[in-house]
């Protein structure tokens, strides 16, 4: 339920953060300072609350997902789509291109839907806190084998500015490494020189033909 309410709670309040962005950008004409602080306030409360969202159903989630599995069949390339669509506005403000590079052919799976949204959600989420204005974040989905393999590609600070510790991989990739255990699978990050940052989702979950 907690999942169902978060994905409705998120369009329109992806909406709202997007007009408040462009009432302080004045970008449909002049607008008084006053008015452009709150602008400004509600832009900052609504990306506050989207984060609260995020956390909430994420450690919700991985609690309930942990007690009762609803392993199904399904198109990840479908899904990837309509994940990357969530965060559009997002990345339009940040000024960020955000594509998925998909083939044209299904790609199906059989996993925990929710699980696997969750996983795709956080990793976009962090790519696009880490990626600055004129940047690029890419989402691909491929089979090798047996295997699925999800990467999301940034041109962000790297992680060598950041301190890799455990403890300091906050919420969101803590749950993304949960689900991909949950599916006996592993999450790797690498950060290639003047790259930014790259996290590949290993799950065992192909369909057989």
């Amino acid at each position: 339920m907690l999942a169902e309410l978060a994905h409705e709670l998120r369009t329109p309040l992806n909406a709202v953060i997007g007009f408040a962005d462009a009432m302080r950008g004045r970008a449909f004409g002049p607008l008084g300072e006053r008015y452009v602080a709150c602008a400004q306030a509600i832009h900052d409360a609504g990306l506050h609350l989207l984060g609260l969202i995020d956390d909430m159903t994420g450690r919700a989630g991985a609690e309930t997902v942990q007690r009762a599995r609803a392993f199904e069949r399904f198109d990840i390339h479908a899904l990837v789509d309509d994940t990357v669509r969530l965060f559009a506005v997002l990345a339009e403000q940040a000024n960020v291109t955000l594509r998925a590079d998909l083939s044209a052919d299904a790609l199906e799976i059989v996993a925990d839907r929710r699980a696997v949204r969750q996983i795709l959600t956080n990793l976009l989420s962090n790519a696009l806190k880490a990626t600055p204005a004129g940047g690029e974040v890419t989402v691909q989905a491929q089979g090798r084998g047996d295997d699925l393999l999800l990467t999301v590609k940034d041109t962000g600070v790297g992680l060598a500015t950041i301190n890799r510790s455990v403890a300091a991989e906050g919420i969101g990739l803590g749950l993304v490494r949960a689900f991909c255990e949950l599916h006996q699978g592993s999450l790797t990050m690498a950060s290639p020189p003047g790259y930014g940052a790259i996290a590949t989702v290993r799950l065992p979950v192909i369909a057989k033909r």
